[in-house]
């Protein structure tokens, strides 16, 4: 939900677009139908070193076995940069060896061969094949711990690819293989929390084009603005430079911030209170625990005893407090 209204926002907005753009959400039939249920419980973030170049560490992982496609594949090879968060996938028909480092060299051919590489232990990425080949290739190989998947950042951008292409499917046609540039397009040109730009700006230094891009601008029709080569890569450099700078300063806070929304969303038993703040132990809000409100030394400057024309039990409901003194 935030990311569409982020999205929206960039370039459209009309009165109460942000409570329009929630209700269409909660409205929505396939998200609501794929969306996994919260877990409440969040242990603190552990901060970890920040890498500054884009692409010199990717992790791979694998997704599958998904439905066959209609080219016959049915598992998904997925890469993600670790410093930008640049997201690539490639279908394969199964995770052999040679089939693993055939979607590799696609992979390295967009992001280039990398300084470090981590996976988990499958024997895809351990057998003597792929091994022999980060060798040839000089990549430093690191492996996620074993039965502890969270290790590799990788997997939670499976979480989110296979949402979206079941979305997708849903809304037009099982073949996950035909959605899957559509869904990459979105998670390249989205804003992410963790860095404050899309992954497409700190790769390309510009936010790819998209179709609302393409609505507005038929409607608005901005004019081009020519300017020398030369300038303009200067220009680039500096503009994705700067976003680089900005992204590592936000990535090194995030972590500080989330773990104190933990600790201030800790779960603590819950009381029943009404708009002033005294608890009562039943369901009935005019049937009070008066110890509670004798422990409460704070409570006797919030309330004064004109404001005390309370029940003290359901027994007596004639019964009023209206003589009650607060005893220190």
């Amino acid at each position: 939900m935030t990311k569409t209204k982020d999205r929206l926002l960039k370039h459209y907005f009309w009165p109460n677009c942000v409570i329009d753009v929630e209700e269409y959400v909660k409205c929505c039939d396939p998200c609501q139908r794929i969306e996994k249920a919260r877990d409440k419980k969040k242990a603190p973030l552990k901060l970890i070193p920040n890498i500054t170049e884009i692409f010199s560490k990717i992790n791979i992982d694998a997704v599958g076995p998904l439905p066959v496609s209609d080219k016959n594949n049915r598992y998904l090879l997925t890469a993600i940069c670790m410093s930008s968060k640049y997201p690539d996938a490639i279908p394969v028909a199964d995770i052999s060896s040679v089939s693993v480092t055939d979607a590799l060299l696609a992979i390295f051919s967009r992001m280039g061969f990398p300084r470090e590489f981590q996976s988990d232990m499958g024997t895809s990425f351990t057998s003597n094949l792929t091994t022999e080949f980060f060798e040839r290739f000089g990549i430093k190989v690191t492996h996620s711990s074993v039965h502890h998947p969270q290790s590799n950042p990788v997997e939670r951008f499976h979480r989110t690819i296979k949402r979206l292409l079941k979305v997708l499917c849903l809304e037009s046609g099982n073949d996950w293989e035909k959605n899957l540039p559509a869904t990459l397009l979105a998670l390249r040109t989205i804003t992410h929390e963790s860095i404050g730009f899309s992954l497409a700006e700190l790769v390309h230094g510009k936010n790819l084009r998209t179709r609302e891009v393409l609505l507005y601008e038929h409607w608005v029709k901005p004019q081009e603005t020519d300017s020398p080569v030369v300038e303009y890569v200067f220009e680039l450099i500096n503009r994705m430079r700067k976003c680089q700078e900005l992204a590592i300063e936000r990535m090194t806070e995030r972590p500080e911030k989330i773990n104190l929304l933990i600790s201030e969303r800790k779960e603590t038993p819950e009381t029943e209170s009404d708009e002033l703040g005294i608890p009562y132990p039943t369901s009935d809000p005019n049937v009070y625990d008066f110890e509670e409100i004798i422990r409460d030394s704070a409570l006797e400057e919030r309330l004064s005893l004109s404001e005390i024309h309370l029940r003290v039990g359901s027994e007596n409901p004639n019964t009023t407090v209206s003589n009650f003194r607060f005893n220190r």
